[in-house]
């Protein structure tokens, strides 16, 4: 007997994308079936893809159309709820991205999927350079999770350089 799980649309426009530092795990998730590649989409509104912190991570701030946004391209991908737990895991939803539904303009027509957004974040990121499109390449060496320094402290002053409130 298959099971079979729901799929669901996920858009990237970060660490995640093909050729990017975390697409090994949108690898994994496609050789496992968890997921499938969809193609490649473009936000409706225009948003704050910004890149900043001491590891130069690429944040796409909750702010629709705010001044010198852009509209954001990225790649879409159907995943299954195994899969969707991965990507919250490494996104650390909801307590420090949060994954919401925005509007998709892909294959020609305005489609709701899931993006995982920076909310509460500090109004002064809104002056930083803001991109269409982000490469880690073009935008400063990014640091994952795993190479990052340990310890409660290290991740209390790497998240108040992007949020408003760190508790």
């Amino acid at each position: 007997m298959n099971i079979v799980l729901k799929m669901q649309r996920v858009f990237v426009y970060g660490t995640l994308k093909k050729g990017q530092p975390n697409h090994h795990l949108i690898s994994g998730g496609i050789e496992s079936g968890d997921c499938r590649v969809e193609g490649v989409g473009v936000t409706e509104a225009k948003y704050p893809l910004i890149v900043t912190t001491r590891y130069n991570v690429p944040f796409l701030l909750d702010a629709p159309n705010a001044r010198n946004a852009m509209n954001v391209e990225g790649e879409v991908y159907n995943v299954n709820d195994k899969m969707m737990d991965i990507l919250d895991d490494l996104e650390a939803h909801p307590t420090f991205y949060t994954r919401s539904q925005i509007p998709i303009i892909f294959q020609d027509k305005s489609e709701k999927m899931w993006c995982y957004l920076m909310k509460n974040f500090r109004q002064d990121v809104l002056q930083l350079p803001m991109y269409s499109k982000y490469d880690f390449k073009a935008r400063g060496t990014y640091v994952g999770p795993a190479d990052r320094p340990p310890g409660k402290e290290e991740a209390m002053a790497y998240r108040a350089e992007i949020k408003e409130n760190v508790s």
